[in-house]
């Protein structure tokens, strides 16, 4: 029994089609000429572009009893991802949604928890071993880790300079990933709020991190003094 709200990382159009192939695969509909699959793509998701789509889904299936909406953002604004948890949460019946975008990252708490990762999508699945190694680490060693990464944007190689810039992202990819994972089974109402304030930095963060002039000392700073505990 399929859900119905999933998200899908990778590049767009790639992820388009694999959740394309979803679609006919274990649901069992065409995707070719087909009312009830409706592709739409955005670069930057806004506020109104969320009531768009919240609209496009109350409109019934119009072949059978079920619709699919792919999504596909390369970035969502915060108020527009706000304006579409209800929509996420509860679809109108029959319609199941797919969320895909290049990052979990760019995805608030509040709506990742209404997704689950498309199925057979596992190798989109990464937690580094650099990450794992950050959080296993004490205090000392995490800032050695993060510090290295500084120094290595100060190269002049260019290329060593982009490696750093992408081991950033990488690595509070990661975190994120392994923080809501820890979000969503959590039972301490305090310990719960801690870790979404450091998802909502995190998330915050990482559209920073993507600009070249990204101020990452700083960024790693704040992330050594509310990184919370997960013991």
């Amino acid at each position: 029994m399929a859900a119905h709200a999933y998200f899908l990382v990778g590049e767009i159009e790639e992820g388009i089609q694999d959740a394309s192939a979803f679609v006919e695969g274990e649901l069992k509909m065409s995707t070719v000429a087909n009312p009830d699959v409706i592709t739409i793509r955005h670069g930057l998701l806004s506020v109104d572009d969320a009531r768009r789509l919240r609209s496009i889904a109350e409109l019934a299936p119009i072949v059978g009893d079920k619709k699919v909406m792919i999504i596909s953002a390369s970035r969502l604004f915060h108020e527009a991802q706000n304006a579409l948890l209800k929509l996420f949460e509860e679809p109108p019946a029959g319609t199941i949604l797919i969320l895909v975008i290049p990052s979990e990252g760019l995805l608030l708490p509040t709506l990742r928890s209404r997704l689950l990762p498309l199925p057979h999508d596992g190798s989109k699945e990464r937690i580094s071993n650099e990450a794992a190694n950050f959080l296993a680490a004490e205090k000392i060693e995490r800032q050695k880790i993060l510090a290295k990464i500084v120094d290595r944007t100060k190269s002049d190689n260019d290329e060593e300079k982009q490696a750093a810039r992408l081991a950033a992202i990488h690595l509070v990819e990661d975190l994120l990933r392994n923080v809501h994972t820890r979000w969503l089974t959590e039972k301490n109402k305090t310990t719960q709020k801690e870790l979404q304030l450091f998802l909502n930095d995190l998330n915050r963060f990482l559209p920073i991190l993507h600009e070249r002039s990204a101020p990452l000392k700083l960024i790693f700073e704040h992330i050594l003094l509310t990184l919370p505990s997960l013991a």
